[in-house]
Protein backbone atom coordinates (compact mmCIF):
# COMPACT_ATOMS: atom_id res chain seq x y z
CA UNK A 1 0.00 0.00 0.00
CA UNK A 2 1.71 3.52 -0.91
CA UNK A 3 1.26 6.71 0.79
CA UNK A 4 -1.24 9.17 -0.53
CA UNK A 5 -0.37 12.11 -1.73
CA UNK A 6 -0.16 15.17 -0.02
CA UNK A 7 -2.79 17.40 -1.31
CA UNK A 8 -2.90 21.50 -0.60
CA UNK A 9 -5.75 24.18 -1.20
CA UNK A 10 -5.56 27.67 -0.54
CA UNK A 11 -4.67 30.73 -1.66
CA UNK A 12 -1.33 32.66 -2.85
CA UNK A 13 -0.71 35.41 -1.05
CA UNK A 14 1.23 38.78 -2.71
CA UNK A 15 4.83 38.64 -2.08
CA UNK A 16 6.10 38.63 1.36
CA UNK A 17 9.38 39.85 3.10
CA UNK A 18 12.44 39.25 0.99
CA UNK A 19 10.30 38.40 -2.40
CA UNK A 20 8.86 35.03 -1.28
CA UNK A 21 5.27 33.79 -1.70
CA UNK A 22 3.09 32.98 0.95
CA UNK A 23 0.81 30.23 0.55
CA UNK A 24 -2.01 30.06 3.04
CA UNK A 25 -3.49 26.26 3.45
CA UNK A 26 -7.18 26.06 4.18
CA UNK A 27 -8.04 22.31 5.73
CA UNK A 28 -11.30 20.57 4.16
CA UNK A 29 -14.68 21.20 6.48
CA UNK A 30 -15.78 17.94 8.73
CA UNK A 31 -19.29 18.85 8.11
CA UNK A 32 -19.26 16.82 5.02
CA UNK A 33 -18.44 13.57 6.97
CA UNK A 34 -20.44 14.57 10.03
CA UNK A 35 -23.68 14.92 7.54
CA UNK A 36 -23.11 11.63 5.99
CA UNK A 37 -22.55 9.91 9.23
CA UNK A 38 -25.91 11.65 10.18
CA UNK A 39 -27.22 10.39 7.03
CA UNK A 40 -25.70 6.60 7.04
CA UNK A 41 -27.57 6.04 10.25
CA UNK A 42 -31.28 7.77 9.25
CA UNK A 43 -31.28 5.82 6.30
CA UNK A 44 -29.93 2.38 8.46
CA UNK A 45 -32.94 3.64 10.62
CA UNK A 46 -35.51 3.36 7.54
CA UNK A 47 -34.36 0.05 6.25
CA UNK A 48 -34.86 -1.66 9.43
CA UNK A 49 -38.21 0.34 10.20
CA UNK A 50 -39.49 -0.38 6.38
CA UNK A 51 -38.22 -4.08 6.32
CA UNK A 52 -40.10 -4.47 10.04
CA UNK A 53 -43.03 -3.32 8.52
CA UNK A 54 -43.24 -6.29 5.48
CA UNK A 55 -43.95 -8.17 8.52
CA UNK A 56 -47.52 -5.91 9.31
CA UNK A 57 -50.61 -7.71 9.23
CA UNK A 58 -52.54 -7.09 6.35
CA UNK A 59 -55.72 -8.88 6.29
CA UNK A 60 -57.35 -6.09 7.24
CA UNK A 61 -56.87 -3.95 4.07
CA UNK A 62 -58.59 -4.77 0.27
CA UNK A 63 -56.30 -6.30 -2.66
CA UNK A 64 -55.75 -2.42 -3.89
CA UNK A 65 -54.74 -1.43 -0.28
CA UNK A 66 -52.40 -4.41 0.19
CA UNK A 67 -50.80 -3.59 -3.26
CA UNK A 68 -50.50 -0.25 -1.90
CA UNK A 69 -48.71 -0.79 1.16
CA UNK A 70 -46.41 -3.14 0.04
CA UNK A 71 -45.75 -0.50 -2.88
CA UNK A 72 -45.45 2.35 -0.84
CA UNK A 73 -43.20 0.55 1.32
CA UNK A 74 -40.96 -0.78 -0.86
CA UNK A 75 -40.18 2.61 -2.37
CA UNK A 76 -39.88 3.96 1.47
CA UNK A 77 -37.25 1.24 1.81
CA UNK A 78 -35.60 2.10 -1.62
CA UNK A 79 -35.50 5.86 -0.40
CA UNK A 80 -33.73 4.85 2.62
CA UNK A 81 -31.23 2.68 1.12
CA UNK A 82 -30.32 5.90 -1.56
CA UNK A 83 -29.73 8.00 1.66
CA UNK A 84 -27.30 5.68 2.92
CA UNK A 85 -25.49 5.86 -0.60
CA UNK A 86 -25.76 9.85 -0.29
CA UNK A 87 -24.48 9.38 3.27
CA UNK A 88 -21.37 7.46 2.19
CA UNK A 89 -20.80 9.87 -1.63
CA UNK A 90 -21.11 12.93 1.51
CA UNK A 91 -18.02 11.50 3.37
CA UNK A 92 -16.25 10.76 0.58
CA UNK A 93 -16.35 14.75 -0.26
CA UNK A 94 -18.16 14.08 -3.64
CA UNK A 95 -20.87 16.80 -4.34
CA UNK A 96 -23.11 14.04 -6.18
CA UNK A 97 -23.93 12.83 -2.99
CA UNK A 98 -26.23 15.89 -2.48
CA UNK A 99 -28.34 14.92 -5.63
CA UNK A 100 -28.03 11.36 -4.92
CA UNK A 101 -29.69 12.38 -1.39
CA UNK A 102 -32.15 14.56 -2.68
CA UNK A 103 -33.67 11.55 -5.14
CA UNK A 104 -33.95 9.73 -1.87
CA UNK A 105 -35.78 11.94 -0.27
CA UNK A 106 -38.19 12.66 -3.14
CA UNK A 107 -38.51 8.89 -3.47
CA UNK A 108 -39.64 8.67 0.46
CA UNK A 109 -41.47 11.82 0.36
CA UNK A 110 -43.87 10.18 -2.77
CA UNK A 111 -43.99 6.87 -1.08
CA UNK A 112 -45.23 8.71 2.06
CA UNK A 113 -48.07 10.90 0.34
CA UNK A 114 -48.96 7.44 -1.65
CA UNK A 115 -49.32 5.84 1.53
CA UNK A 116 -50.81 8.91 3.33
CA UNK A 117 -53.70 9.50 0.76
CA UNK A 118 -54.86 6.52 0.19
CA UNK A 119 -55.26 5.34 4.32
CA UNK A 120 -56.90 8.96 4.60
CA UNK A 121 -59.73 7.91 1.45
CA UNK A 122 -60.00 4.45 3.65
CA UNK A 123 -60.69 6.53 6.87
CA UNK A 124 -63.15 8.70 4.77
CA UNK A 125 -64.87 5.86 3.44
CA UNK A 126 -65.57 3.91 6.93
CA UNK A 127 -65.45 7.42 9.31
CA UNK A 128 -66.87 9.98 6.90
CA UNK A 129 -64.77 13.34 6.10
CA UNK A 130 -63.89 14.55 8.99
CA UNK A 131 -62.10 11.66 9.74
CA UNK A 132 -60.26 11.45 6.29
CA UNK A 133 -59.56 15.21 6.45
CA UNK A 134 -57.91 14.40 10.09
CA UNK A 135 -55.16 11.48 8.63
CA UNK A 136 -55.07 13.43 5.59
CA UNK A 137 -53.91 16.16 7.43
CA UNK A 138 -51.78 14.56 10.08
CA UNK A 139 -50.47 12.54 7.64
CA UNK A 140 -49.43 15.70 5.22
CA UNK A 141 -47.75 17.46 8.15
CA UNK A 142 -45.43 14.36 9.34
CA UNK A 143 -43.96 14.01 5.55
CA UNK A 144 -43.24 18.10 5.35
CA UNK A 145 -41.35 17.42 8.22
CA UNK A 146 -39.42 14.81 6.96
CA UNK A 147 -38.85 16.23 4.00
CA UNK A 148 -37.55 19.31 5.33
CA UNK A 149 -35.12 17.51 7.66
CA UNK A 150 -33.84 15.06 5.23
CA UNK A 151 -33.19 17.78 3.15
CA UNK A 152 -31.22 19.95 5.23
CA UNK A 153 -29.13 16.81 6.48
CA UNK A 154 -28.48 16.73 2.68
CA UNK A 155 -28.34 20.27 1.59
CA UNK A 156 -26.32 21.76 4.52
CA UNK A 157 -22.97 20.28 3.77
CA UNK A 158 -23.32 22.12 0.58
CA UNK A 159 -24.54 25.81 1.73
CA UNK A 160 -21.75 25.54 4.65
CA UNK A 161 -18.83 24.91 2.20
CA UNK A 162 -19.18 23.73 -1.27
CA UNK A 163 -15.71 24.32 -2.33
CA UNK A 164 -14.72 21.52 -0.07
CA UNK A 165 -16.89 18.80 -2.42
CA UNK A 166 -15.60 17.57 -5.43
Amino acid sequence: MQPQDAQMMGQVAPAGAMGQQVIIVQNKSGGPKVFGIVAIILGGLGIIGGLMRFGDDTEYLSGTGVMVFYLSNLMSVAGSGLFIWAGVLLMQYQRKGVWVGFGSVGISVTASLISTLYIAKEFQDAFGDDAGGFVASLGLIFTGIQAICCSMVIALPLLMNGADLE
